[in-house]
């Protein structure tokens, strides 16, 4: 039996043996007695990362709040994505960052990684790019509930084109998306400070990738005049039967400046 609890709501995998979910949700009911609805979670799609979900028990509160280690979430599982399977990264991330830092998350979503490290690093600055309005909302409502709105500077924005008008700025970087997120580092050298930086990008690989990954961010980065020093590179988590999700921490500076 595999379910998530966000807040006062359960999640269960979409692989779930149908003949077991009456079962699976009486124990999660019998278990946890403050779940207020059970869904059932079949991943995420589309440019918006839009979770398709169905409600199998009980009804969905009108707020959902969920908080982990000192930061409080408030968001939506049925229209927006929350990955609990993330956070030890995220812990990790923030433990990471600098009091002195300016970082970028390129792809902030509710807050998932920019909320912690605000939280906890406190650092000069946090520039938290989101693309979805509905996302960009609640990350907005976030950032007020935790007290950080001098720390994070929300863009309702695609960050390729947000990246034109922060340019050289940061000195690290947060490539928290899993589809094709290389295709998007040339936008993410574009904010690297004149000092060079550190990026931290996630991506889904075959479980056979056997390091090519990490060859393709040397190569991006040498092509357009960046020398590169791979940190550190980690499973994040299994995500299906053939594909991981994995992290490549690196540093990152223009040989040319």
């Amino acid at each position: 039996m595999r379910y998530k609890i966000i807040g006062n709501v359960a999640l269960i995998r979409v692989d779930e043996e149908s003949h077991n979910l009456e079962e699976t949700i009486k124990r999660i009911v019998t278990n946890n007695p403050r779940i207020m609805a059970i869904l059932r979670y079949g991943g995420v799609h589309g440019e918006y990362r839009t979770p398709s979900v169905e409600l199998l028990w009980g009804k969905l509160p009108d707020i959902i709040k969920h908080s982990e280690y000192g930061v409080d979430y408030h968001l939506d599982p049925t229209k927006l994505m929350f990955s609990l399977g993330n956070l030890f990264e995220r812990l990790r991330i923030a433990s990471l960052v600098k009091s002195w830092e300016i970082v970028v998350d390129m792809f902030a979503g509710i807050g998932q990684f920019t909320l912690p490290i605000a939280v906890h690093a406190k650092p000069v600055k946090i520039h938290a790019i989101e693309i979805n309005p509905l996302a960009y909302d609640y990350l907005v409502k976030n950032i007020k509930l935790n007290n950080v709105e001098e720390i994070v500077v929300p863009h309702l924005s695609d960050c390729r084109e947000q990246s034109q008008k922060i340019e050289r700025i940061a000195d690290r970087i947060i490539m928290g998306y899993l589809h094709d997120t290389i295709e998007f580092l040339p936008y993410a050298l574009r904010i690297i400070g004149d000092a060079g930086g550190i990026v931290h990008l996630h991506q889904l690989i075959d479980r056979n990738d056997g390091g090519q990954l990490i060859q393709k961010i040397i190569n991006i980065n040498s092509k357009l005049g960046y020398s590169t020093n791979i940190l550190s590179s980690r499973i994040v988590k299994s995500y299906s039967s053939s594909k991981l999700h994995i992290v490549v921490d690196f540093f990152t500076i223009n040989r040319n400046r």
